[in-house]
């Protein structure tokens, strides 16, 4: 996975970055990012400039970390048989090395292998853009679901505006995924005006494999 992104031109590994990591701060989440395959693989599916599609294999492992399995250009509509074979074996390596079902006994008279590799947020922060995916990975989780808690009110962006004493044009600003120069108070007046709360905390990173 990590000589695959190291090929790709810096501008495409940052949009990989940001979808991956959203996939990760929205956690479950679904299409147009991210769609299941079977078998516990799921695909997160990036636009890369000059109509090209990237799409990064991954599980959620026992620990609920993700760990990226496979990446490739998008070339057909459907998934290629072998990059999907690829990442179910990545799947069972993983798994295997990381003892995952096995029984006690056996963990205890061998040791096994793990298959992990480099953490991706590490290869982000080699590359020098962790922060800058982070940040709008996380804005665009928060307008989902802003844009998600107004459609199930039935309110609309001039009675959300109305609410935040805001103009449109301001909400709109807000409601966008890259717009990442939004204030915390902001988001919280909007989380309160759809009966939600924004809450922030800061936890231990988990670990996710490339």
């Amino acid at each position: 996975m990590r000589d695959w992104l190291k090929d790709l031109s810096s501008e495409d590994r940052k949009r990989i970055g940001e979808d991956i990591k959203t996939v990760e701060f929205g956690w479950p989440i679904g299409m147009p990012v991210c769609r299941p395959l079977g078998d516990g693989v799921y695909e997160v599916r990036t636009s890369l400039a000059r109509n090209r599609i990237a799409r990064a294999l991954f599980y959620i492992d026992v620990k609920g970390r993700m760990v990226l399995l496979h990446g490739f250009m998008k070339k057909t509509q459907k998934t290629p048989g072998e990059d999907l074979e690829l990442a179910r074996s990545n799947k069972s390596r993983h798994q295997s090395g990381s003892n995952e079902g096995a029984a006690m006994n056996a963990r205890k008279k061998r040791k096994k292998t793990d298959y992990s590799g480099s953490t991706f947020d590490s290869f982000l922060d080699e590359e020098g853009i962790r922060e800058e995916v982070e940040a709008t990975a996380i804005k665009r989780v928060l307008a989902w679901q802003l844009e998600r808690a107004m459609h199930e009110q039935q309110k609309t962006k001039q009675v959300m505006a109305k609410q935040l004493r805001t103009s449109r044009s301001q909400l709109d600003r807000l409601l966008d995924p890259r717009n990442v120069s939004v204030t915390l108070d902001t988001m919280a007046r909007a989380a309160r005006a759809v009966g939600k709360r924004l809450i922030i905390r800061v936890a231990d990173v988990k670990s996710k494999r490339v």
